[in-house]
């Protein structure tokens, strides 16, 4: 059995070598941090983010704890994959001709 600091640390390695996970923080900073914006517009963001993502996480390890939500899943797997990929590229068409 694996100790807890190891499940932690691969969930952070897979997390901070995520692709979306990058597009998506370069998307909220374009979009929330202007040229010439106060440094607490941007610690905001920061930090509001920061607890989202906890609280997201959190939620997401409770939901797929139990053995139910995890037979769920695995049969919606495939088509939830392909909604949130056609969700993903049809967002980076729009963001393609945006001025940044």
């Amino acid at each position: 059995m694996q100790r807890p600091i190891r499940y932690f640390l691969r969930g952070l390695t897979v997390q901070m070598t995520n692709p979306k996970a990058a597009l998506t923080w370069m998307a909220i900073m374009s979009l929330g941090l202007q040229g010439g914006a106060p440094w607490w517009v941007g610690a905001t963001i920061v930090l509001g983010i920061a607890v989202l993502s906890l609280i997201g996480h959190l939620l997401h390890a409770l939901a797929f704890s139990t053995q139910r939500m995890v037979t769920i899943y695995r049969r919606a797997r495939r088509w939830i994959e392909a909604g949130l990929g056609a969700l993903f590229f049809f967002a980076g068409i729009k963001l393609l001709p945006s001025k940044i």
